[in-house]
């Protein structure tokens, strides 16, 4: 049972174990939202002319990786691991270059390029306990915040029935998406023990069950389940490792991993803030420790012939949202994705669930990621000089998703350090935090001087 918190409200904290009941349940609901990982891989392979073969093996592989890295991450180990409940999921950071490097020489080369990108991350892991004077609380909120705000266009674009340029929203779609948040709002904050806890799940099947009476029912889509094996294991012996690399293509992914390491240092700090609110400052070893476990997954992954992995910014929001963030629930929910990465028939049924759904559920999700950053920033004086460093972060990262078309223009090497609001923010959060401060800095390194 949950151990006694009186300092906290959490319903499972850090190292309980819950119940195995609830343990499988509140894994499946962290399951759910992992979801629209497993769609990158189709994704991928449609783009560079795959078979369906290709594609059901690669989101077993994906699936069998992200569940791995899950493990890893939630054992906090002597090196690597930060003991958190931050979950992996199918990384679209890296979706767009791992397409120029399939398409420019084959599955080989994106996998080479994904072991390299994942090397970076690992070293850069050694580094970030040594930085920490970088991270104040009102860095840290600003990037805990963007990494909600960062994901809102992918959240919205499912709860519109993910439509594309040109297509028409259908109001089925709206109506789907519509419910399925409503509730999963009011199962969160009018439901009691069990609801409350499983508000995610049961949000997802009403929302499910309304998408299957109002919607155009597509049999041939059902039918995919009877049409792939029932088990299968994806490792295709040792032609499967073949690796290459090109320096063409070096400086690109060294730059997004970088800003996946971002990312994910946002989502352990969020993780961090979630599972011990009465942290003053961030502790910067299970940190490092969970950005060296983010970096071996995605060098593990591109290995056995995956996607690249990523923290989901989704599962820290519902981690925050029910109030269980026992790293058990972890540790389960990868085993139980390592399992559903041999069953192919499971991977199929899963990806099934419609768009507005998943979409409902990551804007809840969302909800209480940003708002744990707002009170983050918060825990700081915004005075002159905060309110200054603050606003002018906020608005330049903002800016990467309202006018792109201008940062389009920058060299191609720093594009991807502006492509979006988390990465923008961050940067940009510490030069101005560091700038603004300079007199204080002097100031302090006088008084030493003087002493």
């Amino acid at each position: 049972m949950a151990s006694e918190k009186p300092d906290t409200k959490l319903v499972y904290g850090q190292n309980d174990v819950p119940p195995a009941g609830h343990l499988i349940m509140l894994s499946l609901q962290q399951g759910m939202l992992l979801i629209l990982g497993t769609m990158l891989p189709v994704l991928l392979v449609k783009e560079i002319g795959g078979s369906t073969e290709m594609a059901i093996r690669m989101v077993s592989l994906t699936m069998i990786i992200s569940g791995a890295g899950t493990i890893v991450q939630a054992l906090r180990l002597r090196w690597i691991g930060s003991g958190y409940l931050c979950p992996n999921i199918g990384g679209p950071s890296y979706l767009a270059l791992s397409f120029t490097a399939a398409i420019q020489g084959g599955l080989p080369l994106m996998q080479g390029m994904l072991v390299f990108a994942g090397i970076i991350e690992m070293f850069l892991s050694r580094v970030v306990s040594r930085i920490r004077a970088l991270f104040p609380p009102l860095v840290v909120g600003m990037t805990v915040m963007m990494v909600g705000v960062s994901i809102i266009p992918m959240a919205f674009a499912n709860f519109c029935g993910s439509p594309v340029a040109g297509d028409k929203v259908l109001w089925q779609d709206i109506v789907v998406g519509s419910v399925t948040l409503m509730v999963i709002m009011g199962s969160n904050l009018w439901g009691k023990g069990q609801v409350k806890l499983y508000c995610l799940l049961i949000g997802i099947f009403v929302g499910w069950g309304v998408a299957l009476c109002i919607s155009p029912f597509d049999p041939a889509q059902y039918q995919m389940i009877g049409e792939v094996p029932m088990f299968a294991i994806p490792f295709k012996g040792l032609s499967q490792f073949r690796l290459a690399f090109d320096w063409s293509l070096a400086l690109p992914f060294m730059v997004i991993s970088i800003c996946g390491s971002l990312k994910s240092f946002g989502n352990l700090l969020a993780a961090q803030k979630i599972t011990c609110p009465d942290m003053e400052k961030p502790d910067m070893k299970p940190i490092a420790g969970g950005l060296m476990a983010d970096g071996f997954s995605t060098a593990i992954a591109g290995l056995i012939g995956a996607v690249a992995v990523d923290t989901s910014s989704s599962n820290v929001g519902l981690a925050a949202a029910t109030r269980a963030v026992s790293r058990w629930i972890g540790v389960c929910m990868g085993i139980i994705y390592i399992l559903a990465g041999c069953f192919p028939v499971v991977a199929t049924a899963i990806a099934l669930v419609p768009s507005p759904v998943m979409g409902a559920a990551v804007i809840f999700a969302i909800c209480f990621m940003i708002l744990t950053g707002i009170k983050e920033m918060l825990s700081e004086p915004l005075d002159q000089r905060n309110i200054a460093i603050a606003g002018m972060a906020i608005t330049f990262g903002l800016s990467t998703s309202f006018v792109p078309e201008l940062f389009a223009q920058l060299p191609s090497f720093l594009q991807p350090l502006f492509s979006n609001p988390l990465a923008a923010t961050t940067i940009l959060g510490i030069i101005f935090y560091q700038i603004f401060h300079v007199d204080i800095h002097i100031a302090a390194w006088q008084r030493n001087r003087a002493k």
